[in-house]
């Protein structure tokens, strides 16, 4: 038996999913988001919240890499006035800051490296510069004297994706529905929803916006990758931007809170801590900022990033009629504004924007369905 009907069900309670119900509450009927909660801990909980498209593009074919680039470039330009009108609607804080992220090396081969990447940035288009250790310790003097230099992109941004998840959650008022849903099944023009514990629920539309493990994709598709990451208590200003290595990354929160991460294993789906690699990246934190090394810990997590075949996300509909918005893989923060207003006209019918057109082109379910 249907408990309720909903004219969209967006399955998926992470800051892709939330961000979506957001924008279509007002435009397409009711709208409900259903989530497994504690079942499937969403990744956005785990991520560190960096808007850093310049350092995201490693590891691609050229074609996809410059395609991801740019799409994560396009949402970090919306970031800043989504921020404030998100915190304008709500009132709630979500630490945006716009103070850029700097690539740092410890050696002179590191720092080719991140020539070699500030090269291609650049001839896509990207502000970023290649700056000395001297100059890096200008903008951080808390960096160690070992620093040679930096890849510094002075337009990259970060935000608190604990802040955003309440603040987006906030915002919504159609149902939010606490379930993990094992199965969906199509009838006619609508679908069936059913939860673990056999509870119905009836939508005529469906967007899959969930993590690396909800089993509703194959992993063919979406597969886990796992990560640890810590916060340790650290003076609120003593570092400013993002800081990146091969080692660790450095992001500074309010309330003297400094996010460290994160490790990353392929395939494993548990969410245990090792306390191995949470000592790693501690110790690779003090190798940059040596003033880190008897921060108190906070916390230690793990989360799970929903990994794809090519490391770009899959945005579009599949061969069921269901709206797929999820593989965002470390990126889906950047991603939340572009990727929003992407499947929202999709959704609606409407026509996106240019700057979108060719993303949901390349980021469709086709190209890995095949697979």
């Amino acid at each position: 038996m249907t408990v309720k009907n909903f004219d969209i069900a967006i399955i998926g309670g992470g800051v892709i999913g939330l961000a979506l119900a957001r924008a279509l509450q007002d435009s397409a009927g009711s709208v409900a988001v259903i989530d497994a909660a504690q079942d499937i801990p969403p990744a956005s909980f785990a991520a560190a919240g960096m808007l850093s498209p310049s350092f995201e593009i490693a590891e691609r074919g050229a074609a996809m890499a410059e395609q991801l680039y740019r799409f994560g470039a396009y949402s970090l330009s919306l970031w800043a006035d989504y921020a404030r009108g998100l915190e304008d609607e709500t009132g709630l804080s979500v630490d945006y800051r716009a103070d850029g992220t700097l690539g740092v090396a410890q050696s002179n081969e590191e720092l080719d490296a991140w020539k070699e990447q500030a090269d291609r940035v650049s001839s896509m288009g990207g502000n970023v510069s290649i700056i000395s250790g001297d100059e890096c310790r200008a903008l951080e003097p808390a960096l160690s004297p070992n620093i040679v230099g930096a890849m510094l992109a002075p337009s990259d941004a970060q935000v608190d994706p604990r802040r955003l998840t309440d603040a987006l959650s906030k915002t919504l008022w159609g149902d939010q529905v606490t379930a993990r849903i094992t199965e969906i099944t199509k009838c006619g023009d609508a679908y069936r929803l059913v939860t673990s514990d056999g509870t119905e629920y009836g939508a005529g539309r469906v967007v899959i916006a969930g993590g690396a493990i909800s089993g509703l994709v194959s992993r063919e598709m979406v597969f886990p990758v796992k990560g640890e990451a810590t916060a340790l208590h650290f003076a609120e200003g003593t570092v400013k931007r993002v800081i990146r290595s091969d080692g660790a990354y450095l992001c500074p929160k309010a309330g003297g809170r400094m996010v460290i991460g994160a490790s990353e294993t392929r395939g494993r789906d548990d969410f245990e801590i090792d306390a191995a690699a949470i000592t790693a990246l501690k110790k690779n934190a003090a190798a940059l900022v040596p003033a880190l090394t008897d921060s108190r810990e906070l916390e230690r997590w793990s989360g799970l990033r929903p990994g794809t075949p090519d490391g770009a996300p899959i945005l579009g509909r599949d061969e069921s009629g269901c709206f797929l918005a999820l593989g965002h893989y470390r990126n889906g923060i950047l991603h939340t504004p572009a990727a929003t207003e992407a499947m929202a006209a999709l959704i609606l019918g409407i026509e996106p924007a240019a700057e979108l057109k060719a993303a949901l082109a390349a980021f469709g379910p086709a190209r890995l369905a095949a697979r």
